[in-house]
């Protein structure tokens, strides 16, 4: 906590350059002021007061002056604060002595240059030092002490009530005692009040290094989840005679709910499953995770493509909130007889094109997870050619937003397919990305942006291969 507040105290000494620049120039603006006032009352008081009023004036302004020099010249000392606060409440009080000095001694202790003062006091707050506060204030009122004990050499101090200082030319203990009194608490006041203020900055600052530093501790920690998750997605692609495989993901956050993976069920067949997790962040990570490992699971077990899909509805049904759900598109690819065996979860559906024509692979079921059991679920089959190209992805994709908020679309991923079916998958799923960074102005994805693309190329299995 020491060194924030030490820090805390070397920026603000940082601003009183700035400040004291401020108040030097409210300083000669309101002597300006007075000035003004003094030209107004000039026929009707002394020539001896006029003196005074003039001279108080043109002291105050070259002071001023003086201060600004100072300032443009030799720079900011720390101590100048103090200095000249301590001048104008000084200046203040001479004023008021060269008063009684022309008309009435007592005239010194019922000015209403007097109130200056408060002013002078109160600009201390835009230091920030409770201690300038308090030794502006008792200044004051060690200065206002001598001049009281100055007038009272030459005239007599009454012990009346306040009304006979008030309304008339006596001086009284009780009024001067009322004055000095109202001033200590306006003093106290004020140093509370920067007191206050200085220590108000010391945890905020304190409350915002917290905050910045919990924050990097949860970045570091999604960062470290986000590279296990990393872990868990192919490292690469699986080779297949007749068969061309390629996968990318483009998190939106530092972990997220979408999950692709392929997985070798033989020499010429292997699993693709795409998956989006319904939510975002951490809790979508941890489902994904279990639906991976559910994958694995039923796959090493031998289990049929429809057989995979219950086993997963069962597993999240049964251990995710009500509201979680997931879609799914998996699918069993045989190159040796040139077709696809799948089930469409709910998920977007998914691309083919062939000859140039492209079509998709409609739903089937409901997404997982939201009921005990799927009704209506059936397995598709597709017969495809070579060259036939295959185009599965989230949501992420075709909901990505440009500038004005335009979705990129369902329509522009089909135009796009139609255009680049003829290239290999590596490059298309490359010039996807591109076009889709592209399109949203190269901002960050607002969402997970997962894509799997496969492309039988009509190199058929050796005879006998299982």
């Amino acid at each position: 906590m020491k060194e924030i507040i030490d820090r805390v105290d070397r920026a603000l000494s940082l601003q009183e350059a700035r400040i004291e620049r401020l108040a030097n120039r409210a300083r000669l603006g309101f002597v300006g002021f007075i000035a003004v006032i003094a030209m107004v009352n000039a026929p009707t008081v002394s020539g001896w007061s006029n003196i005074v009023n003039f001279g108080a004036v043109g002291i105050a302004l070259l002071y001023g002056l003086a201060v600004a020099v100072w300032l443009q010249r030799r720079g900011y000392r720390s101590a100048m604060k103090y200095a000249t606060s301590l001048m104008d409440l000084t200046l203040v009080h001479l004023a008021l002595l060269a008063y009684a000095s022309a008309d009435l001694p007592t005239v010194a202790l019922k000015n209403p240059v007097f109130f200056i003062v408060y002013p002078i006091i109160g600009m201390t707050l835009f230091r920030y030092d409770p201690r300038l506060t308090a030794v502006s204030g008792g200044y004051t009122l060690i200065a206002y002490g001598f001049l009281f004990a100055w007038v009272t050499q030459f005239t007599p101090v009454k012990w009346s009530d306040y009304s006979s200082e008030l309304f008339g030319p006596d001086v009284t203990v009780l009024g001067q005692l009322t004055k000095v009194l109202v001033l200590a608490v306006f003093i106290g006041f004020m140093t509370a009040l920067a007191w206050y203020t200085r220590s108000l900055f010391h945890r905020l600052v304190w409350n915002e290094l917290e905050t910045r530093q919990q924050k990097e501790k949860i970045e570091r920690e999604l960062e470290l989840a986000s590279q296990v998750q990393a872990q868990l997605l192919p490292r690469g692609w699986p080779d297949f005679e007749g068969l061309s495989l390629h996968g990318a993901i483009i998190e939106g956050r530092s972990v997220g709910g979408d999950y692709y993976d392929f997985i070798p069920l033989s020499n010429h067949a292997a699993l693709l499953i795409v998956a989006d997790v319904a939510g975002k962040g951490v809790p979508a990570a941890l489902i994904m995770s279990a639906v991976r490992a559910g994958v694995h699971l039923c796959v090493s077990m031998g289990l049929k493509i429809e057989e995979v899909v219950e086993r997963l509805n069962r597993l999240l049904y049964e251990s995710t909130a009500p509201h979680s759900y997931v879609t799914a598109f998996i699918a069993h690819l045989d190159t040796s007889a040139n077709r696809i065996h799948y089930v469409n979860a709910g998920h977007p559906p998914p691309l083919v094109i062939c000859n140039h024509q492209v079509r998709r692979l409609q739903e089937a079921t409901l997404p997982l997870g939201l009921f005990p059991s799927l009704p209506g679920l059936l397995v598709q089959h597709e017969e495809l050619q070579p060259g036939s190209m295959l185009v599965a992805c989230t949501d992420g994709v075709s909901e990505r937003s440009d500038s004005t908020g335009e979705e990129f679309g369902s329509s522009a991923l089909q135009r796009f397919t139609e255009e680049h079916g003829g290239l290999d998958c590596h490059a298309f799923a490359e010039n996807l990305l591109a076009t889709l960074k592209g399109f949203g102005d190269n901002r960050p994805f607002e969402d997970d942006v997962t894509l799997v693309v496969a492309k039988f190329t009509g190199r058929q299995a050796p005879p006998g291969t299982p």
